[in-house]
C-alpha cells in the first residue's frame, strides 16, 4: 500500500470520528478501532460516502479488555503491511470507581494502560513506517492530576475529575517518556490538547463534569475543530520530525507540571511495563 496507514481508537463518535473523516479525505488508508462492530460498521460507511475514500476499515476492541486489544492488534498486523499513524484517542469519564475485567480502576485502564498496551503491541509495525507517528489525546486539565504511584487505581479518595485528571497525566509522561526512548527510531511520539469539543462524552459526563461541560458549551468548539491538531500531527511534513511535545492549536505548548521529572516517567514506565508483560498472552 503506498498510502500511509493510519489506526484511531474510539473511531465511531466526537474527535475520533472527525479525525478518521479527515484523514480519509486526505487520502489515508483509515482503521477505525471501536468497541461497538454494528456502529463500526455504520460509521465505516457514512466516511466512505462522505469522503470517497473506499480505504476504510474498522477493527473491534473493548479498551477494558488487554486480551481483546491483543486480539485486535493482531489482525491488523494480518491484514496490514505497517502503521504509519496510531492515534490514540479514546476516553472515558466514569462516575463511580469499576474494575475492567483486567482488574484496573476503568478511567486509568481506558485513558492510558490500554494505549501503552496497544502502543507497545504495534511497535513493529509502526517501525516498518518510513516515519511512524504515535499522537495520544491528553488534555489541558493534566495540570489538575496527581502523580501517585501508590493510588494509581484510585483505590483511595477515588472521585470522576481527579480520576480523568490523572489518566491525562499519565498519558502525557508516558508521552515524553516513549518520544526519549524511540529517539533512535522514526518513530515520533506527541500528546494532544484537543480544547474543550461538543461530544458525546461532554455532554453526558456525570457529576461535576456534566456542569463544567454545560457551562463551557457557549465557547467550545465542534469534533472537526477538536481534531484538527490530532489531523495536523498525523500529516504535516512540519510535524514530521518533532518528537515528545504537548500541542493544542497546532502548536507546541509548556508542559506546566511539577510531576514531569525522568524518575517519575522512568517509575510510570516501568508499573505499566509489569503490566502488559502480565497481559501477554502465555
Amino acid at each position: 500500500m503506498d498510502k500511509p496507514i493510519c489506526l484511531v481508537t474510539g473511531a465511531t463518535d466526537g474527535i475520533g470520528k472527525a479525525t478518521a473523516t479527515a484523514l480519509a479525505r486526505n487520502g489515508y488508508v483509515v482503521v477505525l478501532a471501536a468497541r461497538n462492530p454494528a456502529k463500526a460498521a455504520t460509521v465505516t460507511k457514512e466516511i466512505v460516502a462522505s469522503t470517497g475514500n473506499r480505504d476504510v476499515d474498522y477493527l473491534t476492541a473493548d479498551l477494558r479488555s488487554l486480551a481483546q486489544l491483543h486480539r485486535m492488534a493482531d489482525t491488523f498486523t494480518l491484514r496490514y503491511p505497517r502503521l504509519d499513524v496510531l492515534i490514540n484517542n479514546a476516553g472515558i469519564v466514569m462516575p463511580q470507581r469499576v474494575l475492567t475485567e483486567d482488574g484496573y480502576e476503568t478511567t486509568f485502564q481506558v485513558n492510558y494502560l490500554s494505549h501503552f498496551y496497544l502502543t507497545h503491541l504495534l511497535l513493529n509495525e509502526l517501525k516498518q513506517s518510513p516515519q511512524g507517528r504515535v499522537i495520544n489525546l491528553s488534555s489541558s486539565v493534566y495540570r489538575a492530576g496527581k502523580f501517585d504511584p501508590d493510588n494509581l487505581q484510585r483505590e483511595y479518595r477515588f472521585s470522576t475529575f481527579g480520576a480523568y485528571a490523572a489518566s491525562k497525566l499519565l498519558v502525557l509522561l508516558f508521552t515524553v517518556e516513549l518520544a526519549r526512548r524511540l529517539k533512535s527510531t522514526r518513530i515520533t511520539a506527541n500528546a494532544v490538547h484537543p480544547g474543550i469539543v461538543r461530544t458525546p462524552m461532554m455532554l453526558e459526563a456525570p457529576g461535576i463534569f456534566q456542569a463544567i461541560s454545560y457551562a463551557a458549551l457557549p465557547f467550545s468548539l465542534s469534533p472537526d475543530k477538536g481534531a484538527a491538531t490530532s489531523v495536523y500531527l498525523a500529516s504535516s511534513p512540519d510535524a514530521a520530525q518533532i518528537s515528545g511535545q504537548y500541542f493544542a492549536n497546532a502548536k507546541v505548548k509548556k508542559v506546566k507540571t511539577a510531576s514531569n521529572t525522568q524518575e517519575n516517567r522512568d517509575l510510570l514506565w516501568t508499573l505499566s511495563m509489569d503490566a502488559y508483560q502480565r497481559a501477554l498472552p502465555t
